[in-house]
């Protein structure tokens, strides 16, 4: 029993430790990991007062937060500069990236004589800055719903989402690019629980047997494919969501939430007035998204192991002896 390994697994990403990362990987003085015991914060040098000896032990309790560089920080103000619409300010934030020495003291000295455009500034590198984080806690363990954020703070993701990108209307036969997503979600599914191997062969069925031809897509701002939704009308009241997918680097965002919300819109222009969204293992939890809306529960599919029914119900064939 002293060898038994303790399970630890990633605390919920709530919104203050978030906001810990993001800090701690701006701090250029200190190399920081997060303990999954204590679910808190240390830093490297705070590693060797601790009492656990066993390395093994101390390498899955604790895990590196994201490295953060000053070539990444540099980047992220490059990026926000070259999307500024006025000219005349992202020519003036450019020419002080490009000023040598004192780079990041110039940048925010110029930022500072703008106050709106400093604030956008701060929404702009700490969505960016979130998104880094989230695509680390993917990468460490398969999380489908990471934040719980207030409802001012989903405005906010929004706002800054529908400056990053577009919806469209797609029909026609599916193309290389939905193909490619929807073949990266089912590879995804097959790599997870059995549930999510079954859901993988169930979404695969919709879209081989269906023949879904109308799409609405979200674009990022170089015209790539960040997510998708496929759409079929039931009745001149009803449209049926049968498969959807986002690009993984962009979840966790509130990207779905703002596609699904164009989509519902455009829908109602149209006079559709119900919409039954499929959704499949790892996506339940996806409901808590709708349930506010009234959303009711109209069907339900069930997985039943046929092993496990035979052998506790009684067979059909003693009710005719």
């Amino acid at each position: 029993m002293e060898n038994e390994q303790v399970p630890y697994r990633l605390p919920v990403l709530s919104r203050d430790l978030l906001d810990s990362i993001i800090f701690a990987m701006e701090d250029q003085a200190n190399f920081y990991f997060l303990d999954l015991k204590d679910e808190v914060l240390v830093r490297e040098d705070e590693l060797e007062y601790l009492d656990e000896t066993d390395e093994e032990e101390r390498d899955r309790r604790f895990i590196p937060i994201p490295d953060w560089e000053p070539s990444d920080g540099f980047h992220l103000m490059e990026m926000f500069a070259n999307r500024v619409r006025n000219p005349l300010y992202r020519s003036r934030l450019l020419a002080a990236l490009q000023s040598g020495r004192g780079v990041f003291r110039k940048f925010k000295d110029t930022l500072s004589e703008t106050p709106i455009l400093e604030r956008k500034w701060f929404s702009f590198r700490d969505e960016q800055l979130k998104r880094v984080v989230v695509s680390w806690y993917r990468e460490q363990e398969n999380i489908t719903q990471l934040l719980a954020l207030s409802d001012e703070e989903t405005e906010l993701t929004e706002d800054i989402l529908l400056e990053d990108f577009t919806f469209e209307t797609l029909e026609g036969p599916v193309t290389e690019e939905i193909m490619e997503m929807v073949q990266s979600l089912v590879t995804e599914l097959e790599s997870g629980s059995e549930e999510d191997r079954i859901a993988s062969v169930v979404l695969m069925r919709h879209l081989e047997l269906d023949e879904l031809d109308h799409f609405y897509l979200a674009r990022a701002q170089d015209g790539s494919l960040a997510a998708f939704l496929s759409y079929t009308m039931l009745a001149d009241y009803l449209v049926e969501v049968p498969l959807f997918g986002v690009k993984t680097e962009y979840r966790g965002l509130g990207l779905f939430r703002l596609l699904f919300d164009s989509f519902s819109r455009q829908m109602a222009r149209f006079h559709y007035q119900k919409v039954v969204v499929t959704l499949a293992s790892g996506f339940l939890g996806m409901e808590k998204l709708f349930a506010p809306y009234g959303a009711k529960e109209v069907t339900k599919q069930l997985i039943v192991d046929t092993k496990s029914w035979n052998s506790t119900h009684p067979s059909s064939e003693e009710a005719f002896l």
